[in-house]
């Protein structure tokens, strides 16, 4: 079949961009011709270093070759790119040029599209202080009303398949867009952590977290905990650019505060190498977003021999832990109470070796082959 996959840009690294290229790959194993639509050109080299060798589309369409995503946090910048988004799928929709078109970043517009990946939909962003680094709240207010009659128009033009990542965010798609959705996990490399990283024994007190330093990830809470810690140590690894600033400075104030210089340290833009290096060495992985629409990092550090420590609430707890504590791995509600289960598991070998076994067991029902194998059932079912 010829079949469409657009993403508004490739040139961010992320989950939805690495979900966006596995789903480009699965489709091209089953021999389809794909064209990958993007309002900005592609760099590929800057694909290819930030996630490796990459299945390529038989064909690119795109609106512009300058990188406007770069500029994504000023306002009339960011309206004007994604209202071209909504445009290009409207376009490609009504020209009938494809059997099948799959939308990869459904957060801003969830129908149009035959199949829609929805990672977190925008309409729920205010009930989740998760509004777009690029507006305020009294302004995000302001809007709403006006975005959801958009989204109310669009729907009767074509509502189409919703997929999603989690089955705590098919809940919120329920209440929120009033849709059913299915559950299709976000390809996680498994396999490569796990060969690179997992051992069955770890020696010292080494306590993992990986996020982007941005406000909703709310990074704050690792030296909250760590100051009620007796052993561990705590290495925050994430992605940063000069709209991260502010963020590391209180966050560097804080750590000083609560005298815990010595035991958390922020790293920014790690390299791989050092990252997986560290990986390897964590005997536990602090996830402290609440409210987490999946958690892809905890699954790569479940491949690597960490056992997950997450709060309990969103993805990371429903659906990466079952729900269970103590079965893939433990979750919190409070400092104290996150502190007293990594001091446990840094403290007793035994416990944690035995902990992250299970975990590993568990990040393998995540692999990206079960992703790819998912998402052409799902084409199947729709394409018939």
């Amino acid at each position: 079949m010829k079949i469409a996959v657009t993403h508004h840009s490739l040139n961010i690294p992320g989950g939805a961009e690495r979900l966006c290229l596995a789903v480009i790959e699965a489709l091209k194993r089953e021999g389809h011709n794909v064209t990958l639509i993007t309002i900005e050109k592609t760099e590929w080299n800057l694909v290819k270093q930030n996630f490796g060798n990459v299945t390529l589309p038989d064909n690119e369409s795109y609106l512009t070759m300058f990188r406007f995503s770069k500029n994504l946090s000023n306002m009339p910048i960011a309206s004007l790119y994604f209202t071209a988004y909504i445009l290009q799928l409207l376009q490609n929709k009504s020209r009938k040029k494809y059997k099948l078109l799959i939308n990869t970043f459904g957060d801003v517009i969830n129908s149009v599209a035959d199949i829609t990946y929805i990672h977190f939909p925008l309409k729920a962003a205010l009930g989740f202080s998760q509004i777009p680094t690029f507006m305020s709240k009294s302004m995000w207010r302001a809007i709403t009303p006006l975005y959801d009659t958009a989204l109310s128009f669009l729907d009767k033009i074509s509502t189409g398949e919703l997929l999603t990542n989690s089955k705590f965010m098919q809940e919120i798609i329920k209440n929120v867009l009033h849709r059913k959705s299915t559950v299709v996990y976000p390809p996680v490399d498994v396999e490569s952590f796990s060969s690179r990283c997992f051992k069955n024994r770890k020696s010292g007190h080494m306590v993992a977290t990986i996020s982007s330093y941005t406000l909703k990830r709310h990074l704050e809470r690792v030296p909250l905990i760590a100051r009620h810690t007796n052993f561990a140590k705590f290495i925050v690894m994430g992605k940063a650019d000069e709209y991260s600033l502010p963020i590391l400075r209180k966050l560097e104030k804080q750590v000083k505060a609560l005298h815990v210089e010595d035991r958390v340290k922020l790293l920014t833009n790690v390299p791989i190498g050092e990252f997986l290096k560290t990986l390897s060495k964590a005997k536990v992985y602090l996830h402290v977003m609440p409210c987490d629409h999946f958690g892809i990092s905890v699954i790569e550090a479940m491949a690597s021999g960490c056992v997950p420590v997450v709060h309990r609430s969103g993805g990371p707890w429903l659906d990466i832990l079952n729900g269970q504590q103590g079965e893939y791995g433990f979750s919190y509600t409070s400092a104290k109470e996150a502190a007293a289960l990594i001091d446990s598991l840094v403290s007793d070998e035994k416990l944690r070796s035995k902990m992250a076994s299970i975990a590993l067991y568990r990040a393998k029902e995540f692999d990206k082959s079960v992703f790819m194998k998912k998402m052409i059932d799902v084409v199947k079912k729709v394409a018939n």
